[in-house]
């Protein structure tokens, strides 16, 4: 998708554009294996790749940097796994200069600082690529419980099986065949919440080993130096992570 944008380095965006994360002919390529991990779906993940490549143009054009959303911090991280495609082709060849990502040092005032950060990035996406950063991007919303959503789904049965109940009063005849799909629906029931509840607590091993690595706020507590950070003095001024 073309984007419209206040271009202040034409060449460098044109060249991270055409930069292709996954190497050509591989059976499991860098997009694969993102989703994989992140347990996102492929299409996702390609745009959380995209939104990367606008997130690293910002860190190289703005005076102060730019600060990532988690989503995005978690495709930098992927990226610098691959240590040879983005040490020796990305960082030299496409971007001219070295980006580095630092720890964050942590605490609530580092928490507010990365968070004002992320705000102004935020402003910054906005002005430079003439529209808003995409929501579900860059303001990653909580996952839903799924036992919540579960236990939500069966109440819609609920009152069915209460009428059923109630005409096998009325109906001898059916009593024992009433009293069957009571019972299977009881244990359709605990089968289902015992799942959910499996289900939420992976979901919430997963987001608290999120929080651990991402230790700085709701941004991931990620951020890079841009301007003379990525340009001329040569990555020195880096970025927290």
């Amino acid at each position: 998708m073309e984007t419209k944008m206040l271009l202040q380095d034409e060449s460098l965006w044109n060249r991270i554009q055409e930069f292709s994360l996954d190497a050509p002919g591989v059976e499991f390529p860098f997009s694969k294996k993102l989703a994989k991990e992140e347990r996102w779906s492929l299409d996702f993940a390609r745009k959380a790749i995209e939104e990367y490549k606008k997130f690293v143009y910002l860190c190289c054009v703005l005076p102060h940097g730019a600060s990532p959303s988690n989503i995005v911090d978690k495709v930098w991280h992927m990226h610098l796994i691959y240590t040879q495609n983005y040490w020796e082709e990305f960082c030299p060849h496409i971007l001219k200069r070295p980006l580095h990502h630092h720890p964050s040092k942590g605490g609530s005032a580092e928490k507010e600082r990365h968070q004002n950060w992320f705000e102004d990035t935020l402003d910054s996406y906005q002005t430079i690529f003439r529209q808003e950063a995409p929501e579900e991007i860059w303001r990653e919303r909580k996952k839903k419980s799924t036992l919540q959503s579960w236990i939500r789904k069966m109440a819609f049965f609920a009152p069915i099986l209460v009428l059923l109940l109630l005409f096998s009063c009325t109906e001898g005849d059916n009593f024992s065949g009433l009293m069957v799909t009571g019972v299977v629906f009881g244990i359709i029931f605990i089968l289902g919440t015992i799942v959910s509840i499996i289900g939420d607590q992976e979901v919430s091993d997963h987001n608290r080993k999120d929080k651990q690595n991402n230790d700085g706020g709701s941004c991931g507590g990620s951020s890079c130096s841009g301007g003379g950070g990525c340009g001329g003095c040569g990555g020195c001024g880096g970025c927290g992570g």
